[in-house]
C-alpha cells in the first residue's frame, strides 16, 4: 500500500474549510454581508464546488457537494431529481464527516424515470442513438444500507448528528453539454420540504475545461503511428532489457489514501475509481511512462461495442498538499498500433510536437519541496477486463497479476530524450534506451 501521509493533514483541514465555504455560501443565499462570501460561488439547488481542491483531484472533473440535514424529522429521506448528464461519467455519493465515502451510485445503476432513457447500456457501454436529459430520481435514506438495496437509492451511514451534516457529491467527468444540476428535496411524514428554491436551479452543469483539442490531435497522433511496431513489444520487455537499472520503477497499486493506522482512510476517495501511484521528485530528467491501454467509449474515438474500462487517465500532484497540476485524459494519450500509450512528465516540454511523435506531456509543476505523486486512473472498470487495478490485492505485484496493464516508468537524461526525440525514434524504442543509459 502507497503511504501518503500528506492526506492525513488534509483530512483535517478540509471539514474546517467546507464548513467555512458552507456558511458563506448559506450566508450569500441569505443576503447576508460578508467579504468571505463575495469568494464563492453562489448556491446553485443548494450545490456549491468545494473552493479548496485536495485529495488529488481530477482536472478533468467537476465536483458539487450538497449538506444534507444532520437530523431530519424520523422517517425523512432526501429525494434527488435529475437528468442523465452528457458526460463521459458522473455518480452520486454520500460521505461522512470525515470526507470518508460511505456509500455511491453510479450513473449505469440509475433507473430513468418512467417515460425517459439513459444512454447507458452498463458499466462502460453507451448507446449513442440516446441523447442526454432523460430523467431518473434517486433517494438519500439516513443510516447504513440494508442487506436487500432498493433501487436508485443511497446512504448516510451512521457517523452523523448535529452539527455535522452527511454530504452528497455529484461528480461529473468530461461534462460536454449544459443541464440543470439536480434538485434535491427532504420528503417527510408530513410532506415535501424543498431544501433550496427551485428557482435557484437554472444554472447549468458547465464543462470542466478544453480537452476536445486535444483528443483531435489525439487521433491525428494515433493515426500517424498506426504503421510503427516499435520493439521491445511490452512493458515487461523494457525491465527485462534494463535488467537491474536503477532507471526503472514500478506504480503500486494503493487501496487506502494514508496510513494513519484507521479503519477509514480513504479521504475523498471516488469510490468508482481504482489508483496506481509513482511518488516523483523533481530532477534534470524527463520521466517516461508506458503501459497497456484500456479501451474506452468517447464520441472522438472509434471503440469497441463494449470498452474495458469507462475512464482512464494520469495526473500529476503535489504529493504533500494532495492539489492536482494537471491531468491527462485517455482520449488525449496517443496510443500506437500495439495498444500501448506512452507519456512523459517534466517542465518546458512541448507538448503538440511530443504528441505528434506518441508522447502524451505532463508539467511536473510548482510542487512544494519538489515531491509530486503521478496517479494513474482507472473508472468503472468491466468485470471481466484482465487489466482491472482492482484485480490486484495488497501486497501483490501488479505486473504479476495485470501484466502490461501496469505502467513502468523510465528516468530518461533530457539531452537523450530530446536527442531520441530529434531522430524520430518510436515512444517504446526511446523509453528502452532511456533504460539502458548509465
Amino acid at each position: 500500500m502507497l503511504r501518503l501521509p500528506a492526506v492525513d493533514a488534509a483530512r483535517r483541514a478540509v471539514p474546517l474549510l467546507i464548513g467555512r465555504c458552507t456558511a458563506a455560501v448559506l450566508a450569500l443565499a441569505a443576503g447576508l454581508p460578508g467579504s468571505a462570501a463575495a469568494q464563492l460561488l453562489p448556491p446553485v439547488c443548494g450545490w456549491y464546488e468545494p473552493p479548496v481542491a485536495l485529495a488529488y483531484p481530477e482536472a478533468n472533473a467537476r465536483y458539487y457537494q450538497i449538506d444534507l440535514p444532520a437530523r431530519p424529522p424520523a422517517g425523512a429521506r432526501v429525494r434527488v431529481e435529475g437528468e442523465f448528464l452528457g458526460t463521459r461519467y458522473f455518480s452520486l455519493q454520500t460521505y461522512d464527516a470525515r470526507f470518508d465515502p460511505v456509500d455511491h451510485l453510479a450513473d449505469y445503476r440509475l433507473r430513468a424515470d418512467p417515460g425517459s432513457r439513459s444512454t447507458l447500456l452498463g458499466p462502460t457501454a453507451s448507446n449513442p442513438a440516446i441523447r442526454p436529459g432523460g430523467r431518473y430520481t434517486a433517494y438519500v435514506e439516513y443510516g447504513a444500507p440494508p442487506r436487500q438495496r432498493p433501487r436508485n437509492t443511497l446512504y448516510t451511514g451512521t457517523r452523523i448528528d448535529a452539527p455535522v451534516r452527511a454530504r452528497l457529491w455529484l461528480r461529473a467527468y468530461l461534462p460536454e453539454t449544459r443541464v440543470p444540476l439536480p434538485v434535491v428535496v427532504l420528503e417527510t411524514p408530513d410532506g415535501d420540504r424543498p431544501l433550496f428554491a427551485p428557482d435557484a436551479c437554472r444554472p447549468p452543469l458547465r464543462p470542466a475545461g478544453g480537452d476536445a483539442a486535444a483528443a483531435d490531435a489525439n487521433v491525428d497522433a494515433s493515426a500517424a503511428m498506426a504503421d510503427a511496431v516499435p520493439a521491445p513489444t511490452t512493458a515487461a520487455d523494457v525491465v527485462a532489457t534494463a535488467g537491474s537499472s536503477p532507471r526503472v520503477r514500478r506504480f503500486e497499486v494503493f487501496h487506502d489514501i494514508g496510513d494513519d493506522g484507521e479503519a477509514n482512510s480513504q479521504f475523498g476517495l471516488n469510490q468508482d475509481a481504482a489508483y496506481m501511484a509513482l511518488a516523483v521528485r523533481r530532477s534534470d530528467d524527463v520521466l517516461l511512462v508506458q503501459g497497456r491501454a484500456p479501451t474506452f467509449r468517447d464520441r472522438f474515438i472509434a471503440v469497441p461495442l463494449r470498452p474495458e474500462v469507462r475512464y482512464w487517465s494520469f495526473c500529476q500532484n503535489d504529493e504533500q498538499r494532495t492539489t492536482v497540476v494537471a491531468c491527462a485524459a485517455d482520449r488525449s494519450i496517443p496510443v500506437d498500433a500495439a495498444g500501448r500509450y506512452h507519456l512523459a512528465l517534466g517542465d518546458g516540454l512541448p507538448a503538440l510536437p511530443l504528441r505528434a511523435r506518441g508522447f502524451a506531456a505532463l508539467p511536473f509543476g510548482a510542487v512544494r519541496d519538489g515531491r509530486g505523486l503521478l496517479i494513474y486512473r482507472q473508472l468503472i472498470a468491466a468485470v471481466d477486463f484482465a487489466g482491472a487495478i482492482q484485480r490486484v490485492g495488497s501486497g501483490q505485484d501488479a505486473r504479476a497479476v495485470i501484466g502490461d496493464y501496469a505502467p513502468i516508468a523510465v528516468s530518461c537524461p533530457r539531452t537523450l530524450f530530446s536527442a531520441r526525440v530529434r531522430a524520430g525514434d518510436t515512444p517504446a524504442s526511446i523509453i528502452a534506451s532511456c533504460a539502458a543509459a548509465p
